[in-house]
């Protein structure tokens, strides 16, 4: 006869304890990403929130699961608050409001993938392949969904250790993030949870009787050995694979690349009487750059916003810039504003210029995806309300996917500051041809906060995913290089003037992940959908004594 069933088991709601497992879970997890990058929490953070998916009902479990995921995100995303008091012009009531309203949103999908794991463990399928399924899923619509966004994904947690994120040429950021729920999944099936949280241990769901101890004992020893031979295998071909790269990248054709961090306070940024001084300074610390280095850079990068005006169209601001590259021998690449016909009016755009030795402009970019509500409104006959923040409260214009500049004999593909957490930008690019990426950005927004080391960790993401170097100039910091195995170099302090220099590869090494893109999230998305479906129109399993079991947990 089966036993009693949990009093956890009968509840509407967690008990505190389990709210406290939720919300430390949540913070152990936020150890793992920049700019404190343990990242082996990475890999058992979600161990609580899969042992409260398996051992509560679903609704008990979607409240769980959004404990855990406020706690996460509020944790991983603070800094909005700075963005909104200190540029936005809200007061710390407002900001805090809107941080917590968006995190409700984002944490939803925690909350999800803890009411699936629970509601599917209850109809007899294992958490081991269904959490990865739902994660990467949910993660994947997370990227596009009302414009998307992306921010840190769960593989974003290992990008300070590069050997275990070279898997993400194969099946990109999507599919190594599944990699780690699995590992996630492993390791709670393998850790008996604490007696006093009330929780069932796996195998021992609601309506099954506990099988014997021995039983249960090896399948835990199971699964503590996969959990083992994943991470060793991971690690192992992770190093191999980077040893491969770094051979393949001695091989290539070789370009150099300074990258300029003017550190230009964003309050000072577009006032018009400091274009002239703003140009300067970065004219300044180029030359510093090209007298210093050990050749002549061919190419320099200057972030966004580096010429806070109308490029070409100011010529008074523009020709410094024009003959600096000229009588240096340099390409020069510049955030800047453009202007796109849109119709009979011209409306704006964030660009990104560059300028030839010749001292003539070669060619621009236009940044595809635009942050809502900052540099446009989406949907504005919803938001009739809401004005843009972009500097002037106008709807910038996006540009065309896939855009890249030709410097010489070298392809580029640019990211205008949070694109870069977009993979299919840079996947488009790289399949136009694009040997090197581009990152300009201001992350002066951020302040002092992790903000601007979790955007950077993106590109590493990106480089690993499509096999190229990648240069980023940050306005007041992180300004980087990032190698094509994942290596970050050279990197910057915040608020700080800096120039770095370094070779960087023409690596033309094809990836799978470029040439298929993120099939790893719909697909998973859609077999989820099947083990749901699959859950939903089977017949219930045997009920308990109680007669409101749920069905056979599964053994494994």
């Amino acid at each position: 006869m089966p036993p009693s069933l949990p009093a956890t088991s009968a509840r509407r709601l967690p008990s505190l304890r389990q709210a406290l497992l939720a919300v430390g879970g949540g913070l152990v997890l936020a150890l793992a990403f920049p700019n404190l990058d343990l990242w082996p929490l990475a890999l058992l953070g979600l161990v609580p929130l899969f042992w409260l998916a398996q051992g509560l009902r679903p609704l008990p479990a979607l409240l769980a699961g959004w404990l855990y995921g406020l706690t996460l995100n509020l944790c991983l995303r603070y800094w909005l608050t700075v963005v909104m008091t200190s540029y936005g012009g809200l007061n710390w009531p407002l900001s805090i409001l809107g941080l917590v309203l968006l995190e409700i949103y984002l944490s939803s999908y925690v909350a999800i993938l803890a009411a699936l794991v629970s509601f599917l463990y209850r109809r007899g399928q294992s958490p081991l392949w269904t959490a990865p399924l739902i994660w990467a899923g949910l993660e994947w619509v997370r990227g596009w969904f009302f414009t998307g966004f992306p921010w840190l994904p769960l593989s974003a947690g290992l990008t300070s250790f590069p050997p275990l994120v070279q898997s993400a040429e194969l099946w990109g950021a999507t599919g190594l993030s599944a990699l780690v729920v699995m590992m996630n999944a492993l390791l709670a099936r393998a850790w008996t949870p604490p007696a006093w949280l009330g929780l069932p241990t796996a195998g021992q769901g609601p309506g099954t009787a506990a099988g014997p101890a021995p039983s249960q004992d090896r399948r835990r020893l199971a699964a503590a050995l996969a959990a083992v031979i994943l991470l060793a295998s991971g690690w192992l071909w992770g190093a191999w694979r980077m040893e491969r790269v770094q051979e393949a990248a001695a091989q290539a054709p070789q370009l150099t690349v300074t990258v300029v961090q003017a550190n230009i306070p964003l309050l000072d940024l577009w006032r018009p009487g400091n274009r002239t001084w703003i140009v300067r300074r970065h004219l300044e610390l180029t030359a510093q750059a090209v007298a210093q280095a050990g050749e002549r850079p061919w190419l320099v990068v200057w972030p966004e916003s580096a010429a806070p005006f109308y490029f070409l169209t100011d010529a008074r601001d523009s020709l410094p810039v024009l003959r600096a590259a000229r009588d240096l021998g340099v390409f020069i690449t510049l955030g800047s504003q453009g202007l796109i016909k849109a119709g009979p009016p011209l409306t704006a755009s964030n660009r990104s210029w560059l300028v030839g030795p010749q001292g003539q402009a070669q060619g621009y970019y236009d940044k595809v995806h635009l942050v809502p509500f900052g540099e446009y409104v989406p949907a504005p006959e919803v938001f009739f309300f809401v004005k843009a923040i972009a500097a002037l409260g106008i709807d910038f214009q996006p540009g065309s996917r896939g855009g890249t500049l030709e410097a010489g004999g070298a392809v580029l593909g640019p990211l205008i500051c949070y694109e870069s957490i977009f993979p299919e930008l840079a996947r488009a690019q790289r399949q136009k041809g694009a040997l090197l990426m581009v990152n300009q950005t201001n992350d002066s927004w951020y302040g002092r906060t992790g903000a601007a080391h979790q955007h950077m960790s993106h590109l590493v993401l990106r480089a690993v995913e499509n096999r190229v170097a990648a240069a980023r100039a940050a306005n007041t910091g992180v300004s980087c290089f990032v190698l094509p195995d994942g290596r970050v170099t050279q990197a910057t302090g915040l608020f700080v003037p800096a120039v770095e220099t370094r070779r960087l590869p023409l690596l033309d090494l094809p990836t799978l992940f470029t040439q298929t893109g993120d099939v790893a999230g719909p697909l998973s998305l859609g077999l989820g959908g099947l083990a749901l479906l699959w859950a939903l129109i089977r017949r219930r399993g045997p009920r308990s004594p109680g007669g409101k079991g749920d069905g056979q947990g599964p053994s494994a």
